[in-house]
């Protein structure tokens, strides 16, 4: 059964044009207005020339958008205030079809509105509203005005009284910004966009080195939704040329030309806690651009174009791969770090491999080069620090191999890993000591001396300190053996004792580097390379 009790009344609130408004900077905003002209230009084709024009009075606080893409119909000019109407097809290959992003934007920016346009060669009109207007919330209704002429095809955006405050550092920056997020559109000679009279040149990233294992690889294939309908994907991946540990390094991705995400390293792409680990500049020069064009509406960017939506369909179908892709060049560069100069920088030219596919399973990134061991792993960096004296001095061999094997399980997530790391230490610390007594102090003990001795650590650290010509004896060192009884004790009572005490990373920090100068000072061992805290 289903009988009608009543009929509501489904209106939008003006609210929707002050939301998300939090979402919206100066750059986020202006583009937001650029995407409506570039939308309008490459629905006609790309055919003509198109000139932007932002002009941001500092002194007014105000700001004039200009562009010639054909001007807006008489009829259609509902359609830049009303929230929702758009003139976009969800098919094209556009960059807005939301119809509401460039109605925020200029909400977000300005408190009074005015637009005028002049479609072709026809009559010019004009709309103009103001927060007093949007804060009628039954009155829907704006006039418009019919007003003197302006260049043929041309539509203004005049905002005054902004809500933001614009200096020079902020019209710099929005001309930087311009050029990273439309450079892919600047490889049209018939588009121009301009900041206060400087024509914004691109910035592109794709800084490409070539060696000649490890050439940039280019993956192209298409990606399909449930409902049959595609994406075309391009995934480049390689080494640049240039080291970026200031940030300008993983992945970026751009719709339909325009950059939405800009050198992400986060869990979408698998840094940080997932699969990649954490951003280091020792993979500064891995960089994969994901290029995806189609219908806008099946693009996976946030509803300003600011970021990925990473529940999108399209990049759900490809996140697994591209993670996999990341995987490879980060590790690639960190391999590769103590060569880049020689191994990767001077190989300034080259070619992209193209690669072809049908589906995205296609790519076999087992088909690419082994990465190379890295030269200075940390077991190897020790080793070789160490190198001279273990060949001298065979017996520190598992002295130095023992604080590697602590430090590793002490990096695990064990949830017992401080205990075994603390077993490991003080174990190589004693030892350490035997092996000082037999080879290296000069005197004579036999096994049962030893046995008598070892029965207790105080004993151990008393006969050492004899030998004040290698550990001085002075407060300092005084300090140090103290700990060193100290974790001794801790050790004892974790083997021995009922209840098992709790053992801080702190400690284990802390214990390390009494063991660490206690071994450099008997044995001239070093591990400086490492750093736990």
């Amino acid at each position: 059964m289903k009988n009608q009790v009543k009929i509501i009344d489904v209106k939008p609130s003006k609210r929707i044009y002050r939301s998300i408004i939090a979402d919206y900077d100066l750059n986020k905003s202006i583009c937001e207005l650029i995407d409506n002209a570039i939308d309008l230009w490459v629905k006609e084709g790309k055919k003509d020339k198109i000139n932007i024009e932002i002009s941001l009075d500092e002194q007014q606080q105000s700001i004039l958008i200009k562009d010639n893409v054909g001007g807006i119909k008489n009829e259609e000019l509902k359609i830049i205030v009303a929230p929702g109407h758009t003139t976009n097809n969800m098919s094209e290959e556009t960059i807005g079809y939301f119809g509401i992003g460039s109605k925020r934007a200029v909400v977000a920016l300005s408190q009074h509105i005015i637009i005028t346009s002049r479609y072709k060669n026809l009559d010019t009109y004009q709309i103009e509203y103001d927060d007093k207007w949007l804060e009628e919330e039954d009155n829907w209704e704006l006039p418009i005005y019919k007003v003197n002429n302006i260049e043929s095809s041309c539509t203004t955006i005049e905002l005054i009284k902004l809500r933001y405050h614009i200096d020079k550092k902020s019209i710099d920056d929005l001309i930087k910004h311009l050029s990273c997020i439309y450079a892919k559109f600047f490889q049209y000679e018939n588009i121009s966009i301009r900041v206060n009279r400087t024509k914004i040149t691109p910035t592109t990233f794709e800084n490409w080195a070539y060696p000649p294992l490890y050439l940039p690889q280019n993956y192209s294939f298409k990606v399909y939704t449930t409902y049959d309908e595609f994406i075309n994907v391009e995934i480049i991946a390689g080494l640049t040329n240039v080291s970026s540990p200031s940030g300008e390094y993983g992945v970026y991705i751009y719709c339909n030309d325009r950059l939405i995400a800009r050198a992400i390293k986060d869990y979408t792409v698998g840094f940080e806690k997932g699969i990649v680990g954490s951003p280091h500049p020792s993979i500064s020069l891995a960089r994969i651009f994901v290029f995806l064009k189609g219908p806008a509406y099946l693009m996976p960017w946030n509803s300003s174009k600011s970021g990925i939506f990473e529940n999108n369909e399209v990049f759900k179908k490809i996140r697994d791969k591209l993670i996999e892709i990341v995987k490879y060049y980060t590790k690639l560069s960190r391999s590769l770090e103590s060569k880049w100069s020689e191994e990767v920088f001077k190989y300034d030219t080259g070619e992209i491999v193209e690669n072809k596919l049908d589906d995205i399973k296609d790519i076999k990134l087992r088909n690419l080069p082994e990465i190379p061991r890295s030269r200075f792993s940390y077991e190897d960096s020790i080793t070789s620090l160490n190198k001279k004296i273990s060949k001298d001095k065979p017996w520190v061999k598992g002295l130095y191999e023992s604080i590697i094997a602590a430090d590793f399980i002490f990096k695990k997530s064990f949830s017992q890993k401080n205990r075994i790391t603390l077993i490991i230490l003080d174990s190589a610390l004693e030892i350490a000591l035997k092996e000082f007594l037999i080879y290296e102090s000069g005197g004579n003990y036999s096994n049962k001396r030893l046995l008598e001795l070892f029965n207790d650590r105080t004993q151990v650290v008393n006969e050492v300190k004899k030998y004040t010509t290698i550990i001085p004896d002075n407060s300092k060192w005084e300090k140090i053996w103290t700990k060193v009884s100290l974790y001794y004790n801790l050790r004892c009572k974790l083997i021995h004792e009922k209840a098992s005490p709790g053992i801080s990373d702190d400690e284990i920090i802390n214990y390390r580097n009494v063991v660490e100068k206690i071994l450099d000072k008997l044995f001239g061992l070093k591990f400086q390379i490492q750093n736990l805290e």
